[in-house]
């Protein structure tokens, strides 16, 4: 059987978050399957522990909550591996949270002024993700560390593939995942220029699974999608050669973003990596998941 998922605290915020205990008190009442709490309830929950520390006449009471809250959410998110039953458990909280009533809350001056939509909207998600993204202080070390980034992107694309989270943002967390394990890297050679590595047994397993997922949970929102995204990035099989560049006068080989053959590139690289016995059986069966979500997603969006 697997461990029970029992979310702590790992390190201090420096008195920030001070309501960290409560929330942590109602996840871990909510994520077993068999928890006290549903994750309706959860959301309720959570949702009144935010009005006791909101004040409308405060300019900065929904930020200096709502920012933190988020941080401790995508902190704890780590801790909850990412095939999980506690992982579905998590997202349906968020989407239970993002369902609310709406109700409209006032920012700060540092944020523009004006007023989002407290659930709605999810304001401060996508910043305090953007830095999960990049630091990680509760890892033990380095497996620790890919285990728990997995977690945490795991986490990101099931909320995207709810609606929970607005797809502007979460589209390129999914597109830089998906470059980096999929698109190919670059081997040194001495005396000559790179060369690029498509072996599909180079790739690094947690990434593969970390793409494998914005493809389960999410890849029905990004199929059919053909335009640029800002703050794209491109491996060396989506990229051009210098020749190739300077005669085109683009840098990629399709749309610097989304687009049909990019997502077949993607589907084919999938399909090599599931059939590769170099690699760990758990990284294939992530692999060939990923390729079924993909022929899900276009038989779903396919004419009639």
């Amino acid at each position: 059987m697997p461990p029970v998922v029992e979310l702590r605290l790992e390190f201090d915020y420096g008195g920030a978050v001070y309501f960290a205990p409560r929330v942590i008190e109602i996840l871990n009442s909510t994520l077993p399957v068999d928890g006290a709490k549903t994750p309706v309830k959860a959301a309720a929950a959570l949702d009144a522990l935010f009005g006791e520390n909101y004040s409308a006449e405060a300019d900065d009471s929904a930020e200096g909550f709502l920012w933190w809250f988020w941080a401790l959410m995508h902190d704890l998110s780590r801790q909850v591996p990412y095939n999980s039953p506690e992982a579905e458990r998590l997202a349906r909280t968020l989407q239970a949270l993002h369902d609310l009533p709406t109700k409209s809350v006032k920012l700060g001056k540092s944020w523009g002024g004006g007023t989002l939509e407290q659930w709605r909207d999810m304001p401060f998600f996508g910043p305090t993700y953007r830095e999960a993204l990049d630091d990680d202080p509760g890892a033990g070390d380095e497996e620790g560390r890919k285990q728990r980034f997995l977690n945490l992107q795991s986490y990101a694309a099931r909320a995207a593939g709810l609606g929970v989270i607005e797809v502007e943002g979460w589209c390129l967390w999914a597109l830089w995942t998906l470059v980096e394990a999929l698109e190919g890297s670059m081997t040194p050679v001495r005396g000559a220029p790179d060369e690029i590595n498509d072996d599909p047994a180079a790739v690094q397993g947690y990434m593969v699974k970390s793409a494998a997922a914005w493809i389960i949970f999410a890849g029905n929102r990004l199929y059919g999608r053909d335009e640029e995204v800002v703050g794209a990035s491109a491996g060396p099989l989506w990229r051009l050669s210098k020749e190739e560049i300077v005669k085109l006068k683009r840098k990629t080989k399709g749309t610097d973003g989304f687009c049909p053959e990019r997502w077949n590139l993607w589907k084919q690289r999938f399909a090599r990596i599931m059939d590769t016995e170099k690699l760990e059986a758990d990284v294939r069966s992530e692999a060939g998941c990923a390729v079924t979500a993909m022929e899900a997603a276009e038989k779903f969006h396919t004419p009639t």
